[in-house]
């Protein structure tokens, strides 16, 4: 057990001493860990793609349990760079290409939806360890991992239109409008004071916009309480409890919300109902086709594996 302990232990040692960017005797020297059909990967490749997970644990001791799970977490990232180089000779040999236009629209699309500037998304790369050459080959390899699968697996998973159906009337409560209701809100330092304004209220003396904006505590007076809408799911109990007896323009009673008097006036209501089957009929077609394509992924991946020949060497 002591051995097998060193020995876990040992090889996580190696990979953090490849990773500390300092050149010793005792650093890793490239080598190839598995060829797939003749193309290699090689020691510093998977090193680099571990190297986040390594970087966790960088002047940690680490015990057998972490040990072990570094290196299990190592040998499970190159079976799937053993995939990858599957799918990218599939492409290959099916003709299927992305090219120079779609990988770089693709990164600028990636780029402003995370809001970054060229600068700052270097920046990120630099921290991750790549260039932008390295990620816009992963970047690419991934565009050809969708469009071949697309091509190969998608195609032949089948939803029909009776499944759909089904699907439908035995969810409906998924596919259910939340009721929506729009409140204005007054909150008060005493309960005289809110008892006071909603007997005016009731007598038709002020609006509740006008009672909000001269005497509201709270959030909105200024636009006479009108706090929004919300998903009746989304209120509270004592929220409930204060609106469900009002129809659309009645003021509640004085009620306590967080301990403080408050009036809670229903400006609006949007009733709950069944969103119409042609609305969700996508939705519903995608989530019945996920597993599917699961299945026929891990099949096609392992018709794939059992035709190529692959050397693992790790």
């Amino acid at each position: 057990m002591r051995s097998s302990c060193f020995s876990l232990v040992l090889g996580v040692v190696l990979v953090l001493g490849t990773l500390s960017g300092v050149a010793t005797a005792r650093d890793v020297v490239d080598r190839i860990v598995a060829v797939v059909n003749g193309d290699v990967i090689t020691l510093f490749e998977l090193n680099q793609r571990f190297r986040p997970v390594v970087e966790q644990f960088q002047g940690q001791e680490l015990g057998e349990a972490e040990a072990r799970m570094l290196l299990d977490g190592k040998r499970r990232l190159l079976d799937r760079m053993v995939e990858e180089v599957l799918l990218r000779q599939e492409a290959e040999r099916l003709e299927i290409e992305v090219s120079d236009v779609e990988v770089q629209n693709q990164l600028r699309q990636l780029r402003e939806r995370a809001g970054l500037t060229e600068s700052q998304f270097l920046e990120q790369l630099t921290l991750q360890g790549l260039t932008r050459e390295q990620y816009e080959r992963r970047l690419r390899d991934e565009m050809l991992r969708h469009r071949l699968l697309s091509a190969m697996v998608r195609r032949k998973v089948v939803v029909t239109t009776d499944e759909v159906r089904a699907y439908y009337q035995a969810n409906q409560e998924r596919f259910a409008q939340q009721r929506q209701v729009r409140l204005g809100l007054i909150l008060f330092a005493s309960r005289d004071a809110a008892e006071n304004v909603r007997s005016r209220l009731m007598q038709g003396d002020l609006t509740f916009a006008e009672a909000a904006q001269r005497y509201s505590q709270g959030p909105a007076a200024e636009q006479g309480g009108d706090i929004g809408q919300f998903a009746w799911q989304d209120l509270s109990p004592e929220w409930r409890g204060a609106v469900e007896p009002l129809q659309v323009g009645e003021i509640s009673s004085v009620v306590l919300i967080q301990d403080r008097p408050a009036l809670i006036q229903l400006l609006g209501e949007q009733a709950g109902e069944l969103k119409a089957l042609a609305d969700v009929e996508d939705e519903i077609r995608e989530a019945l086709m996920e597993p599917r394509l699961e299945e026929r992924y891990d099949e096609y991946l392992e018709n794939l594996r059992n035709r190529a020949l692959i050397d693992i060497r790790l």
